[in-house]
């Protein structure tokens, strides 16, 4: 991971003052400015570093003009056979290139402080920058999101990630549980079959994931010097934890793992019409998070009949997350399985939604499942799934341990998945990839906009692997 000077800008006014042992105070009364003023008068820095993100640190992004990126998508290769005899006419081969474009999406935020907050806590804190850095981290997040799992056919205000764009070495684990490294291997073999061996890759896994896989390597050898007696080797047993596998780095992401099960209710309802054959329906609803895909909802059922063909499907509210005790909105998309066989792996994936809906502007104006029902007419996937998609089961926990993914990811910006385009003007962060930029001030109130115009580039995807639905124990 690149310093993190390269990517954060220290905002506190006072860090200079800080002290290794300090302790923060805060008072959570009304209208004394809430929770952003110590109750006692001794100068402190809280912490408003942002996350530094690995996703984003090992992108190349690169900046362009206009709101679309152009690029050429490797589709094939040369054909074989290169030998041939001294006199013979050499044939003439070409690769398979198709001349493919990205639209630039619009990823940005508003946030403002009261003057009034300013003004009482600038001995103590600056309110200003603390709340620039806590967006700019909502920011970050929300950007990680749309490079792993954004979906711009079920959401046309998204780009694509590459859980979409991952389809030639798209593995189902069918939820085992790994006891050897084996499957690492098969990952970077299928990788170096499509010719990424000399590329820059990573692995991208959970850090409990990583624990696992890191305890799989049962013996470490280690050559030491010993005093008088040369070079010695030595065994370690397991325990020592992997910074990468076969010179691959391991980055450690919180957003492939399932956390949490939708806490909204599902409530299906018959609908008039539709292609469905009169027969009782299984439904799971899984919400997306910064977390990734989570666990589905307990399964719901519905029994259709001749009248009645169709269903609806309708959440009673979004989809919440617990954070410190307190219960906060935290989807951005939803994945609905059906099947006609009970069990989750009878029921594979039929339909994508955003988690918003939009005006005709592209405002955000409601929650998609909560203002607006989903109607399943048929059992055959929406064009929101991609026919590599269309085979998943939602991920549920077996003896208490849930399924989660890994990702080995080619970062090359020509033949992989590395190159980030973006026309930010003037950005100030990773590498001008993200803005942050004051507004006019309006009435008693300081106005900021943190803002991206980017999308992911899918050069090439067959020297990438998503491996799914595999667990820890």
């Amino acid at each position: 991971m690149p310093p993190e000077n390269s990517f954060i800008k220290q905002f506190n006014l006072f860090a200079k003052d800080n002290q290794s042992l300090i302790q923060k105070a805060l008072t959570s009364a009304t209208d004394v400015g809430e929770a952003l003023i110590p109750e006692n008068l001794e100068q402190i820095i809280t912490d408003t570093v942002i996350r530094l993100s690995p996703e984003l640190a090992m992108l190349e992004p690169k900046k362009i003009s206009g709101k679309v990126h152009e690029f050429d998508r490797l589709m094939q290769r040369p054909s074989r056979g290169g030998a041939m005899g001294e006199n013979a006419t050499t044939p003439i081969t070409n690769s398979a290139t198709s001349r493919d474009s990205v639209a630039l999406k619009v990823v940005r935020r508003k946030g403002k402080v009261t003057n009034f907050l300013i003004d009482t806590s600038e001995e103590f804190i600056d309110a200003a920058s603390y709340e620039m850095e806590n967006h700019l981290q909502a920011h970050v997040l929300d950007l990680i999101y749309y490079l792993l799992w954004g979906n711009a056919i079920a959401n046309p205000y998204e780009f694509d990630g590459l859980e979409q764009f991952v389809t030639s070495n798209r593995v189902d684990y069918a939820a085992a549980v790994p006891t050897t490294l084996t499957f690492l291997d098969s990952m970077i073999d299928a990788s170096n079959r499509k010719g990424g061996a000399r590329h820059r890759r990573g692995f991208v896994m959970s850090p409990e994931m990583l624990s696992k896989i890191s305890s799989l390597l049962t013996n470490v050898r280690l050559n030491q010097g010993l005093s008088g007696g040369g070079l010695s080797q030595v065994e370690v047993p397991g325990g020592w934890r992997l910074n990468a596998y076969r010179d691959i780095p391991i980055i450690e992401t919180t957003s492939l793992q399932p956390i949490e099960a939708l806490s909204s209710t599902v409530t299906l309802a018959l609908v008039a019409g539709g292609a469905l054959a009169d027969d009782e329906y299984f439904v799971y609803v899984a919400p997306i998070t910064y977390e990734g895909e989570q666990m589905p909802s307990v399964v719901e059922s519905i029994t259709t009949s001749a009248a009645n063909n169709s269903f609806s499907i309708a959440l009673d509210a979004p989809h919440e997350s617990t954070i410190n005790g307190v219960a906060v909105e935290s989807v951005l998309g939803y994945k609905v399985y059906v099947g006609i066989v009970t069990g989750e792996a009878n029921c594979p994936l039929i339909q994508q939604v955003g988690a918003f809906t939009y005006d005709a502007e592209g405002s955000p104006d409601g929650d998609n499942l909560v203002d607006d029902v989903l109607v399943i007419t048929t059992l055959t996937p929406g064009t929101s799934v991609p026919t590599h998609m269309q085979a998943d089961t939602p991920l549920v926990a077996t003896g208490g341990i849930n399924p989660e993914s890994i990702l080995l990811w080619d970062l090359d910006p020509i033949q992989g998945l590395g190159k980030l385009p973006f026309t930010n003007k003037a950005g100030d962060r990773f590498e001008g990839l993200v803005t942050t930029k004051p507004l006019a001030e309006t009435d008693d109130f300081i106005n900021f906009l943190i803002k991206s115009y980017a999308a992911l580039t899918p050069s090439f995807e067959a020297t990438s692997y998503w491996l799914r639905n595999i667990r820890r124990a």
